[in-house]
């Protein structure tokens, strides 16, 4: 099981998506991920989630690095590129449309966990505001 409040660094990073830091660094240009300045730095939250949409995308939804520079990030994120090309959400394909080996891959179980909390978390925005 992979833990949500880790800090990594980009070893622990690499080791979090099965592959090597040169690996790792070749996401960084597609991704938009940002290496941190300080050597032995750590990666923030926010960019551990891009990290963690990158790899749904390139290794379950199967899209190239390059589709998803000039595809995904243009479309406004993989929720919304799936919606236009697809026609459905991120949260649907990954709990409807892919293998159950791919569901419980524990990179896709945070990304479900992550949309269902923000689904939470609007929901309730929208619950308090009727009130007000």
């Amino acid at each position: 099981m992979i833990c949500e409040n880790v800090i990594y660094t980009q070893k622990t990073l690499a080791e979090r998506y099965g592959i090597s830091i040169s690996a790792l660094q070749k996401w960084y240009p597609y991704a938009g991920i940002v290496k941190p300045r300080k050597r032995g730095g750590y990666f923030d939250a926010a960019t551990v989630e891009i990290a963690d949409v990158f790899y749904v995308a390139t290794k379950i939804r199967r899209l190239t690095y390059k589709e998803y520079l000039q595809q995904v990030i243009p479309a406004g994120g993989l929720d919304a590129y799936l919606q236009k090309v697809n026609g459905l959400t991120l949260y649907n394909f990954l709990t409807k449309h892919i293998s159950n080996e791919e569901k419980n891959n524990p990179i896709v179980q945070a990304v479900i966990r992550r949309i269902e909390r923000n689904e939470a978390y609007q929901q309730s925005g929208r619950d308090f505001a009727g009130v007000a």
